[in-house]
């Protein structure tokens, strides 16, 4: 059976591809395939590791592979040739990501953990990146509306000069499962193709539809109310066209240099360690929506 853990990352449309999923279940089924989302994730197959905490213990890792292995081999005698597992809390949590400023620390092996229940199948990896500058600011305007942290110049700063990038997730996955595919494409290309998302990490063909704008990043008028109704001077950042832009014009050109060399490399193959599907993006006129994201299965969510 193939197996394919979509694991995010967060702010890169996750929830459309999953809502994506969940909309087209007879497609699915007609391709004998299956889609777990996080509801399925986090409320039963991985619930002692997949809060998004670091670290996960040993003991829940085993017992969840246990509990894993054993589903999917049932899925396997029922006829089943392809699950598809979504959540992003897979790679750790947003709030922890801001909270230590340092890009999904520990992901590789947070992954070779929630891969251990599949070592029989076929694995597949799908991993979307987005470019650094968007990215935080996606994460911080999310973060704060929920008591988050403010983005004055210290913790800008660090976001800046933080060491880790979408490589070296990739370069960490890529090792710690060396004998999974991994697929990445770019926020930028594909967050409103969920199905070329699909057809790349599964082979499975669905039509292209039009999803509501759920679950994305607040809009420059609710955190400049938001701010203001908690006592904090809004004036601090600058609001072009009043969209929330923490980041100052000299940070901003070093995240965007930053995500140009992660592009760059993957472009050239990526070290061998991953498939860069972005060319796939040209045989649509999709349109790059940021901040994409719907709920999940129907719920409402607040963790993509």
């Amino acid at each position: 059976m193939d197996v394919i853990l979509h694991v995010g990352a967060h702010r890169t449309a996750t929830t459309t591809f999953q809502h994506h999923l969940a909309a087209n279940r007879g497609a699915l089924r007609a391709a004998r395939a299956t889609y777990w989302g996080p509801k399925v994730v986090r409320g039963g197959l991985f619930r002692t590791m997949s809060g998004g905490t670091d670290p996960i213990l040993p003991w829940q890792a085993k017992r969840a592979a246990k509990r894993a292995a054993l589903r999917s081999e049932a899925l396997r005698q029922d006829g089943i040739k392809r699950l598809i597992i979504s959540d992003e809390n897979m790679l750790g949590s947003l709030r922890n990501v801001l909270e230590d400023t340092l890009l999904y620390p520990g992901a590789g092996r947070r992954i070779a953990e929630f891969a251990q229940g599949f070592q029989k199948h076929n694995l597949t990896i799908g991993l979307g990146v987005r470019c650094y500058s968007h990215w935080w600011t996606s994460a911080l305007a999310f973060r704060l509306m929920r008591g988050g942290p403010l983005p004055r110049a210290d913790l800008r700063e660090r976001m800046v000069t933080q060491p880790r990038r979408w490589r070296h997730i990739v370069e960490e996955i890529a090792r710690a499962v060396p004998d999974a595919r991994l697929v990445v494409w770019t926020h930028e290309a594909l967050s409103s193709a969920p199905h070329l998302q699909l057809h790349a990490l599964a082979d499975i063909a669905t039509i292209p539809a039009s999803l509501p704008i759920l679950n994305a990043a607040p809009r420059g008028t609710e955190v400049r109310r938001f701010m203001t109704d908690c006592g904090l001077n809004a004036e601090e950042f600058t609001w072009p066209d009043n969209r929330f832009m923490p980041f100052e014009m000299h940070e901003a050109d070093a995240l965007r240099a930053q995500y140009q060399d992660d592009l760059t490399w993957l472009a050239e193959g990526a070290g061998g360690s991953a498939d860069y599907i972005d060319a796939m993006s040209a045989q649509t006129d999709a349109q790059t929506v940021e901040g994409r994201g719907s709920s999940d299965d129907g719920e409402h969510r607040y963790l993509a």
